[in-house]
């Protein structure tokens, strides 16, 4: 076996153990799916009591409570919002962003220079957590892997090409396609997918090529993904990015349309390190395109999140203290907590919020909450952007 021969076996045994995982996670199918929810699982994501739960969505209880194994699928937990929404007024049951209020598309950038950091994986709980909320989401995968697209059971080698990925967007002129064609329905019903792929590298020759050549347009290069999203703005509430781990053009086509910016970091030294020098670039960046444009990113919010954090590590939490002390509110509250279920979950590519465990359910909660109180606190940023100061205070814990 040659050594490109070598190579290309490599690369198809990985793909195929892959697809052979989902196909076989998600039994007859084939394609992922989304899972129906136990109602004490939505009880607790609402905030109600299973009695609550009950009385808004209609289920009839089995003796005390409602029965154990009753389950719920999306369209059904939707419901239970707008019939809770309805009986209470509470707008965190029906949270969606109102247009005519000023509210705009609240879009969400995962970013950093250092791979590993768990930028995907905070990026797509991120979307599932507030897809579950209420929201309508739009997953905007921005980096070539394409390991956002694959964690939706997409293949980025064989799914995804210029005709469906933002390259499509960036090669318009040439190959004309609408925005709205290349958002993606999932098999999460608030969720759609703009997927990534090999094909991105077009899109990043494409916008270089347009900064060097200094060449005025009417959409200059670092507003390509301001322009998409305004094409689909009514469509969504909030659009969520995962970037790809380096300096790149797509990563600040991303912090131009961003309102706000979620910097996942390990609680190491080597990973602060280099989320030092990504804040050293930011700064350069920023202070650069305010001497050119008399203005610098339109940020409403910008956060450091600590992730795969364990608490029983000594040196990570003195870290994460010194980052507290340090910049105090610019770091999310709680952290992403490092857990064994990730990987038992990541087998399949299941989330946190897809994977159900059979055993050691109280390992899952634990990281569970931990996702969720992540969520809850950039959620809260997105209202404070909305001008939702009011829902902020009711909510704080």
């Amino acid at each position: 076996m040659d050594q490109a021969a070598r190579f290309r076996h490599v690369a198809e045994v990985l793909r195929t153990a892959q697809r052979m995982a989902i196909e076989v996670e998600n039994a007859p199918d084939k394609r992922k799916r989304l899972r129906r929810f136990s109602t004490q699982e939505v009880a607790a994501l609402l905030g109600v009591t299973p009695r609550q739960l009950r009385q808004a969505s209609g289920l009839k209880p089995a003796g005390k409570g409602i029965a154990p194994r009753a389950r719920m699928d999306f369209a059904e937990i939707m419901a239970a919002r707008a019939a809770l929404y309805q009986s209470t007024g509470q707008l965190s049951f029906l949270p969606r962003r109102d247009a005519a209020k000023g509210e705009e598309l609240a879009a969400i950038a995962f970013t950093n220079f250092k791979g590993g950091s768990a930028k995907t994986t905070s990026s797509v709980h991120f979307a599932q957590y507030m897809a579950l909320a209420g929201y309508r989401i739009l997953l905007i995968d921005l980096d070539s892997q394409g390991s956002t697209t694959a964690q939706f059971g997409m293949d980025p080698a064989e799914e995804v090409g210029l005709g469906n990925s933002f390259a499509g967007w960036v090669a318009r002129q040439h190959v004309p396609l609408s925005a709205k064609a290349l958002c993606q329905p999932t098999y999460w019903p608030n969720i759609d997918l703009v997927p990534a792929g090999a094909a991105l590298s077009e899109a990043e020759e494409m916008l270089a090529r347009r900064a060097a050549s200094g060449e005025a347009k009417e959409t200059l290069y670092f507003e390509e993904l301001s322009a998409f999203l305004a094409e689909v703005a009514s469509d969504y509430d909030v659009a969520v990015i995962d970037t790809r781990p380096d300096v790149n053009m797509l990563m600040t086509t991303a912090l131009h349309a961003a309102t706000g910016i979620v910097v996942p970091s390990r609680a190491t030294m080597t990973d602060l390190a280099s989320t030092g020098e990504f804040f050293a670039h930011l700064a350069g960046y920023t202070t650069a395109f305010q001497e050119a444009f008399g203005h610098g990113l339109k940020l409403a919010f910008n956060r450091i999140l600590v992730t795969a954090y364990d608490p029983t590590d000594r040196s990570q939490e003195a870290l994460l203290n010194l980052l507290r002390e340090r910049f105090t509110d610019m770091v999310l509250p709680d952290p992403f907590l490092h857990s064994r279920i990730m990987g038992t979950a990541g087998f399949g590519k299941e989330t946190l919020y897809e994977y159900e465990p059979s055993t050691d359910r109280a390992a899952y909660n634990r990281v569970l909450a931990s996702a969720n109180s992540v969520s809850r606190a950039i959620e809260r940023d997105v209202w404070r952007a909305w001008g939702r100061d009011a829902m902020v205070k009711e909510t704080q814990p």
